[in-house]
């Protein structure tokens, strides 16, 4: 069997993670200068040449949006309107049209998990007229790539291959059978099934939308894992509460996982059951058992052993096992100890709290370049072995590694918004910390935090392939703007 036949470029240029959404004053992204310098520097290329920008998911950011639901069909298409509207992505929209205006440009935007509303066929076609603008140049110049299964393509016979990232995290993993269906229904106008959000859809909207509203800066907080619950209990105890609740979230997360690992993801035209469901009847996990034992609804698993996953979700959930776990336990670490809320019952003050909680991580290895995280680790095992670029976003953390199970490269580029990190040097002592104690109790906002010295990074990376001698270059660039123009310069 051949290679399927994909676009040749001449240049290829990957940005991930704009999250452009949200009401001003609580947006996180802050960087449409470098975005539009970015996006004419790559218009203004040698006009014979094919010159791609590729957006790999999470564009837009719905999740973000005022009355964020869970996924709104109905209202995705004003939301787009008042993103393209808002003065702080106008400027990136403004030249993303003059992009695609030009011969020989393409732009490519790959789904995400925050903006899963642009796989609606309505929503595709409005996004798209709104970039087109009555423009005939532009026309047929936008790729969108919605069903999950990534952008491939060449460059100087390299081959490349960009995907989310979502598509191996169980939090946020992304139901496209559904996507689909509910997409047909509401086009037919027949019933419309209810949408079923992945644990990490429920974790930002029942969550961390109403946490945000007072720390506008969470989303900023890497890393995430030991991170982020120690830094909202140490500021405010009563958000435990709130926090308590990603357990109850943590069931969804594990049902998630029993259907993906079992095939039974939007299996026929099924509606899979809820975590209370399961908990109080388990007469779909019987059925389920039932079928796979009989060799209905075969999945990627030897069906003796997808007997065993859903058995045994069943029984953790009839038992009255605490959800939390049945997560990894990089997870259960994320959301299960809560070690800083039982420094309280010992009288500490905050900022001893909160201190004790994150020193460890002047050992941390996130901001690492070549550190291995769990997104590489999954991506090189789940992407065949013949590509030479596998390119990621999704973590926000950049990344360039050697694959382990092929010959190429992983990259992953990061993000557009800025990223907290509490450096080596703030955690030496408590005295240095003091500063950034200060900073996150009284700068809510991350325009305020942007006051206090190296503790936010703006990083704005793209990856640059290029040919190059005969064959093909891939770079990943920081972005900045002198005098109006952009500036790459690869990261080291």
């Amino acid at each position: 069997m051949g290679a399927i036949p994909v676009p040749e470029f001449d240049q290829l240029h990957v940005i991930s993670d704009l999250h452009m959404g949200g009401e001003a004053g609580r947006q996180i992204f802050t960087t449409a200068a470098e975005l539009a310098a970015l996006i004419r520097h790559l218009r203004d290329e040698p006009s014979h040449e094919r010159v791609a920008l590729l957006i790999n998911g999470d564009g837009v950011d719905f999740l973000a949006e005022p009355n964020a639901r869970y996924f709104d069909p109905h209202g995705a298409t004003a939301k787009l309107d008042r993103i393209f509207q808002d003065p702080a992505f106008n400027p990136v929209w403004t030249e993303l049209r003059s992009f695609v205006a030009q011969p020989n440009r393409r732009l490519i935007v790959n789904l995400g998990n925050h903006d899963l509303e642009l796989a609606l066929p309505w929503v595709r076609d409005h996004f798209t007229g709104l970039l087109e603008r009555q423009n005939p140049a532009a026309v047929g110049q936008t790729t969108l790539v919605l069903d999950g299964t990534g952008f491939s393509c060449t460059v100087a016979s390299k081959r490349v291959l960009c995907i989310h990232g979502n598509e191996v995290d169980t939090w946020n993993v992304a139901d496209h059978e559904m996507l689909r269906r509910i997409g047909r229904d509401l086009v037919q106008g027949r019933p419309v099934e209810d949408w079923t959000p992945n644990a990490g859809t429920k974790l930002v909207i029942d969550v961390m939308n109403g946490i945000k509203r007072n720390y506008a800066f969470i989303d900023l907080l890497k890393p995430e894992v030991q991170a982020l619950v120690p830094v909202l209990i140490a500021l405010d105890q009563s958000q435990a509460a709130g926090l308590q609740r990603v357990v109850a979230i943590a069931s969804r997360l594990s049902w998630d996982r029993v259907r993906r690992a079992t095939g039974f993801l939007s299996f026929g035209e099924q509606a899979a059951p809820t975590p209370l469901e399961l908990e109080e009847g388990s007469e779909w996990a019987r059925r389920q058992r039932t079928k796979t034992a009989g060799g209905e609804g075969a999945s990627q698993l030897e069906h003796s052993e997808a007997t065993v996953v859903v058995a045994a979700a069943e029984e953790n959930f009839r038992s009255g096992m605490d959800p939390i776990a049945l997560v990894d336990s990089s997870t259960a670490d994320q959301l299960g100890a809560f070690g800083a809320g039982w420094a309280w019952a010992r009288g500490k003050s905050k900022e001893e709290v909160l201190y004790a909680a994150v020193r460890d991580l002047e050992k941390d290895r996130s901001f690492y370049l070549d550190a291995p995280d769990e997104t590489f680790r999954r991506i090189d095992k789940f992407v065949g072995a013949n590509f030479d670029y596998v390119v990621a976003g999704h973590t926000h953390m950049e990344r360039q590694l050697p694959r382990e199970h092929g010959s190429g490269t992983y990259f992953n580029t990061g993000s557009w918004v800025p990223r907290m990190q509490f450096t080596p040097a703030a955690l030496a002592s408590m005295q240095s910390f003091r500063p950034v104690f200060e900073a996150l109790q009284n700068g809510r906002t991350v325009a305020s935090l942007a006051a206090q010295p190296d503790l936010l990074i703006y990083a704005p990376i793209v990856l640059s392939i290029r040919k190059h001698d005969g064959g093909a270059q891939a770079t990943l660039n920081q972005v900045s703007v002198v005098n109006g123009q952009a500036q790459l310069a690869p990261l080291s």
